[in-house]
């Protein structure tokens, strides 16, 4: 039988079109699952930073914040000091405060009194009152980049008359409606501060998480 001359390649065209939806079809799946597979990265990177965000956060005013503050009613260089050897060592987290004074200011003073020289930025990775790294602390494990957290003190809004010393009685003179010097009496008022605390990557500070914090002591 012969063909009319109109109709030659059409078997070949259909084959090709179907050939080229099958293509797109695939390549429509492949798209979709690299493009869900790099999400679900992107969201586990920054689950795992904001975690590490909400350590830091635990680590500075459960740890770093009452020391520091229980050292200013004793040797404060002393305090310091111990602070560091326990936590700076390399073997440890890397705890480093670069200006001493400001954060004793920050501290133990409202934001009015702090001195001009203290920065007072919202960003915490400009001048931080502190800077530390997490990392696993896991053995028998490929080592992985852990975080860097810098910690700020951006205000302190209320100076309290909490004892920082950590004895039962309230701080004597400051801010007390009652007597000061009856365990138990006068009006407590925590010194409150505000942090700002940033994590990111060793290796990709790009990856980064930041919390604010509203912080009573």
């Amino acid at each position: 039988m012969k063909l009319p001359g109109n109709e030659r390649g059409v078997a070949l065209v259909t084959s090709l079109l179907l050939t080229l939806i099958a293509m797109g079809i695939i390549l429509m799946l492949m798209y979709s699952v690299t493009a869900n597979i790099q999400v679900s990265a992107a969201s586990k990177r920054y689950k795992n930073v904001v975690e590490a965000a909400y350590g830091g956060v635990s680590l500075s005013v459960n740890e770093f914040i009452p020391n520091l503050n229980s050292a200013i009613f004793g040797s404060y260089s002393s305090g310091v000091s111990e602070l560091l050897t326990k936590y700076a060592a390399s073997d440890k987290i890397q705890l480093d405060i670069p200006s001493l004074a400001c954060l004793r200011d920050k501290l133990d003073n409202s934001t009015a009194n702090w001195s001009p020289s203290c920065s007072k930025t919202v960003n915490p990775k400009d001048n931080p009152d502190m800077t530390f790294v997490l990392k696993s602390t896991l053995t028998g494990l490929h080592s992985n980049p852990g975080f860097k957290v810098y910690t700020k003190i951006v205000a302190t809004p209320v100076k309290g008359n909490t004892d920082k010393a950590d004895k039962p009685n309230l701080r004597n003179g400051e801010n007390v409606i009652e007597s000061a010097e009856v365990e138990g009496t006068g009006v407590t008022i925590p010194t409150t501060y505000r942090l700002e605390v940033q994590a990111e990557q060793e290796n990709n500070p790009r990856e980064k998480a930041n919390i604010s914090v509203l912080y009573a002591y």
